[in-house]
């Protein structure tokens, strides 16, 4: 039941739809991001909907390579790769990692670590 959120979380990152992602998480949240640059924690769904809309948005190309999330105990993991043609850098390449609690179908709390966007081939 819990790994069905997780689902919707990763439809809605393969559409990009903000909308979508913001519902995922309860209006107050626990959303923190390790990036080899440093920690960034949201506390609002909004705010967790934004930080997807800044990896996401100015991607041309877009696209999610493979993702899977999983009911670990009482947690959830959710993995996801994406591609993307950055307009300054070129195309890039991310990966992230999370492990969260969802009460009420919504994550109150997702830890995510993320590899960065890290430069790959063209599709």
């Amino acid at each position: 039941m819990k790994a069905a959120t997780g689902r919707t979380l990763l439809d809605a990152i393969a559409r990009r739809d903000y909308d979508l992602i913001r519902r995922c998480f309860a209006e107050q949240v626990r959303f923190d991001v390790l990036t080899p640059h440093e920690l960034r924690e949201h506390r609002t769904a909004v705010d967790a909907a934004d930080r997807y809309r800044f990896w996401l948005d100015r991607l041309d190309g877009y696209e999610l390579l493979e993702g899977d999330v999983e009911e670990i105990a009482d947690r959830v993991r959710i993995r996801y790769r994406f591609r993307g043609r950055d307009p300054e850098k070129g195309w890039q390449l991310n990966e992230h990692t999370g492990y969260g609690t969802v009460a009420d179908g919504h994550f109150v709390a997702l830890k995510v670590t993320c590899t960065g966007f890290r430069p790959t081939q063209a599709p």
